[in-house]
Order: structure tokens, then sequence, then C-alpha cells
């Protein structure tokens, strides 16, 4: 079987003065089977790209989101890798990947970006991480980039996906889902300087981390809400701390408020004991699904 057999390229693009760049590459590396999603025709990233061999169409929406989960409406292969198309992601890396996929029986592998870290300015590379971090917890991985523009996903698992997010927030949005239903891993890859001007900004991180709590409340309510309930703890010792020292240090008995801390205290730690329990649960339901998960090679004869 020939790879582009089993894997499409999907490029979600906008004014990209590197696709072409982009496209040759991918073809140095074997990889023909290309989908090229714009929005609109006019753009001239489509004429690049055309002229290249891929396969371009239109988004039908405004945002990133909306480029991939129209492009995913066209991949007929068993996998398909979604790739930004400013030419930072080097696809050296893909087979390796798709083998990975394979072999572990993965819904989802991240390109991880963890050679070329100083091509990621440093506000993102600090945003990144924190928003990865939230995402761990709340969703019991331990993936290093969750943000990644360069990710391959097992086609059926791909149409399963409810599109929920707009704009840059698509990764989470799959992974999040990826990650409540079936397996997910990381790989590390190669990051290099854009082609072109930069489309994300601050304001962009900041509705990624709500999406990130969005979606957790849709996968994990009990957990979220909990957690919220466990943040009680925090002015309830600070009232415990100052009604202890005003009764140890100056002889003054705060009942009344002794008694709100004793409340909040107690509430807050139920609250955390819940989040942790339910995080538990969740984690066993991950391994249970996993588990049950048919270890099919839906590229049998593949060599990579």
């Amino acid at each position: 079987m020939d790879i582009n057999s089993c894997l499409t390229v999907l490029i979600p693009a906008k004014m990209e003065a590197g696709i072409g760049k982009v496209i040759e590459e991918l073809h140095e590396h074997g990889l023909n089977n290309i989908i090229t999603v714009v929005d609109d025709y006019d753009d001239p990233t489509a004429a690049a790209a055309a002229s290249l061999g891929s396969q371009v169409v239109k988004s039908g929406g405004m945002g990133k989101a909306n480029a991939v989960y129209a492009g995913l409406r066209y991949v007929r292969t068993p996998f398909v890798l979604v790739m930004d198309g400013d030419y930072t992601y080097d696809p050296s890396s893909v087979r390796e990947m798709l083998r990975m996929a394979i072999q572990n029986d993965l819904d989802e592998v991240l390109g991880a970006r963890l050679m070329g870290k100083e091509n990621i300015p440093p506000l993102h590379r600090f945003g990144n991480a924190v928003l990865t971090g939230i995402f761990n917890l709340l969703f019991g991985t331990s993936l290093s980039d969750v943000l990644t523009g360069m990710y391959l996903l097992r086609s059926d698992a791909a149409r399963s996906i409810i599109p929920g997010s707009k704009g840059f927030s698509v990764e989470v949005d799959i992974a999040s889902q990826i990650a409540s239903t079936g397996k997910i891993g990381e790989l590390p890859i190669k990051y290099r300087k854009r082609i072109g001007d930069p489309k994300l900004r601050w304001s962009h991180g900041l509705n990624i981390g709500v999406d990130i709590i969005r979606l957790m409340i849709r996968y994990n309510p009990i957990f979220i809400f909990s957690l919220a309930v466990a943040l009680l703890l925090v002015p309830g010792l600070l009232l415990t701390l100052y009604t202890g020292v005003q009764l140890l240090f100056r002889h003054v008995n705060h009942f009344i408020w002794g008694i709100i801390a004793v409340e909040l205290t107690s509430t807050g730690m139920i609250g955390l004991m819940m989040a942790l329990l339910a995080l538990m649960i969740k984690r066993l339901e991950f391994r249970l699904v996993n588990a049950n998960k048919a270890g099919k090679n839906p590229c049998e004869g593949l060599e990579l």
C-alpha cells in the first residue's frame, strides 16, 4: 500500500506566502494526497496550492476551525495529517507519526514542538505552557504541546468530533474530544521560523483558555463544579487563621466568624475530595474505553 492511500494531508490556509514551499516539501517526502482549505478562492494561496497539484476547497466560513472541519469532510483515507501552511512544520516526522499511531493504536498523535522552541515567540511559549498545563490537569493527560499546528488523526475518530470551537481553539477542541473518548499521544518534531506575518495574538490565547474550561465543563462537569466549590478553602483557611490569631494572641473570640470559617473550610474540603474523585473516575473511564478498542491496522501492508 502507498502512503497516499493511507494518509491525507490537510492544510487550513489563509494568505500564506509559504504555501508553495510547504507543498513542494511534502512532495519531496512522497506525500501527494493534499487538501488545501481556503476562506476564499480569490486568495492567492488557492492558486499557488492548485498549481502544485493540491486539491483546493472552500471552508464555507471564516476562521481556522471552519477550515479544518470543512476539510475533514473531503478526507477518504484512514488517517489525516492536519498542518499549518506557514512553513513552520517539518514534514520529515510525518511517517514516524503515522507509524506511532498504527503501532500504538492511537486516535491522535500531536507533533510536539520540542525542537526549535527558540522559533516560538517567548510570550506564545509561555502561554502554550500554561494552557497545556491546564489541559493536562483537566483531562488527565501528560502532553507537552496541546496547541501544536501539526497533528495526525485517525479519520473515523476525526469524523466523530462535534465542532464546538472557533478560530485557533480548534486544536484544543479536537484534543479534548479525543482525550475523552480515545487514545492520544505525541512525538517531538522540529519547528521553524514562519514565512509571512504571524496571525496569532495574545487575545487568541485568552480565548483558548476559556475554551479549555468550557470543553471541560462539557466532558467532566462534576470535576469543574467540584473544583469551584473547593475554592472555598481559600477564604475558609484565611478566616480560620485570622480567628485563630485573634483568639490565641489577643484573646478575642470571633464566634460567628469562627463558625463561618469552619463551614467554608469543610465545604471546600468536600469539593476538593469530589473533584479528585471525579478526576479518578474519568481517568478510569479512559482506561476502560482504550482497553476495549480494537487493534486492527487500517493501513495493512503499508511499509513506513
